[in-house]
């Protein structure tokens, strides 16, 4: 099941976690902490693909190829550790989507049950 099923199961009330609300906010807390982390180092790989690496880079062709082959590792649109920084932190956004949506359903199908309690009729 994918992380769209999951939280489109969320939003229609059919996901069923076992978890208080306080454990939603902290999950929604890591996610946000960790995107933090992931936004800083991919800033920094992003920094790194242009900054000199002192190989020579003006003076030797062969210099000037090898920075760039480790620029392109730290910064560029695909297959760098920028890009891969950028996939987690696209997946951990996903994943607290995923969190919110739950919590919400939780959050609802809490007061629903709260509304319909009647006390003094046993159920």
């Amino acid at each position: 099941m994918s992380i769209e099923d999951l939280i489109s199961n969320a939003n229609a009330g059919q996901l069923v976690l076992h978890m208080d609300d306080e454990a939603f906010n902290q999950l929604i807390t890591a996610c946000d902490t960790y995107v933090d982390s992931l936004r800083d180092l991919h800033r920094d790989a992003t920094n790194l693909s242009y900054h000199r690496l002192g190989f020579s880079e003006d003076h030797l062709p062969s210099g000037a190829q090898l920075a760039r082959e480790f620029q392109d590792k730290a910064g560029a649109p695909q297959n760098s550790a920028a890009a891969t920084f950028k996939s987690h932190i696209d997946r951990v956004e996903e994943f607290k989507s995923l969190f919110i949506a739950a919590r919400k359903a939780y959050q609802q199908t809490d007061e629903h049950n709260a509304r319909n309690f009647k006390p003094g009729d046993g159920h």
